[in-house]
């Protein structure tokens, strides 16, 4: 107990209900130290997912589509390390930023789409959640698996955008930019979009692309 035991009647029963309990200064202060730290922590993560949700959409558009994914899911899998991207925090921001840039953000059903589990050219492609490289045996398109799910969502058309089982993906429509843009399409699946181990700003955040100064010649006299 934070100020002292408390007594306790032979049957082991307390004599004084705990939120009776006297709680030293020490204690207090460590308590509200330790809430001032979680509030600011939070803060800043809210603060950095608005700021990447406005980077998405400056780079792709205020019209945006994403998977309507359980998140707690997630969550059973890999637990804590989810607290540092907090991927529901995200899908609000971008939401509301949508909104704010007069678009839309709309879900997809995974059960009705399967990005992750289809090529460009049409082609199901089974894989499990180890399987992070796409290989395509009917057209040999190869790259990043969350890249060629994202590359796929440009194609999901939705018959009703309020009812998230109503989407669909346009293969006819996928398959066409896989042949217009060839090998450029192919190469861009390659890339990763892992941060780079010599990022400035630190794993998990964005990396700016520092301006270069121009020298400036000292005077000599």
């Amino acid at each position: 107990m934070p100020g002292g035991a408390r007594a306790a009647r032979v049957d082991g029963v307390p004599k004084q209900a705990f939120r009776r309990d006297r709680i030293s200064t020490g204690y207090r202060e460590l308590r509200a130290r330790q809430a001032e730290a979680a509030a600011s922590a939070a803060e800043h993560r809210r603060h950095r997912t608005r700021l990447l949700a406005r980077q998405i959409i400056a780079a792709h558009g205020p019209a945006l589509v994403v998977e309507d994914c359980d998140i707690r899911t997630w969550y059973r899998l890999w637990g804590k390390r989810l607290s540092q991207t907090t991927p529901g925090l995200l899908i609000s921001a971008l939401e509301r930023e949508c909104q704010a840039a007069g678009g839309r953000l709309v879900r997809a059903s995974t059960w009705s789409t399967a990005l992750s589990q289809h090529c460009l050219c049409g082609e199901r492609m089974k894989k499990t959640l180890r399987d992070r490289e796409h290989k395509c045996i009917a057209c040999g398109l190869t790259g990043k698996r969350d890249l060629v799910s994202a590359a796929l969502a440009a194609f999901v058309r939705f018959t009703d955008v309020d009812d998230s089982k109503a989407a669909y993906l346009d293969t006819t429509a996928s398959r066409h930019a896989q042949i217009t843009f060839s090998e450029g399409l192919e190469e861009a699946l390659r890339e990763s979009t892992a941060p780079s181990q010599t990022t400035a700003c630190g794993a998990g955040r964005v990396a700016v692309p520092r301006q270069r100064r121009t020298a400036v010649p000292s005077n000599p006299g």
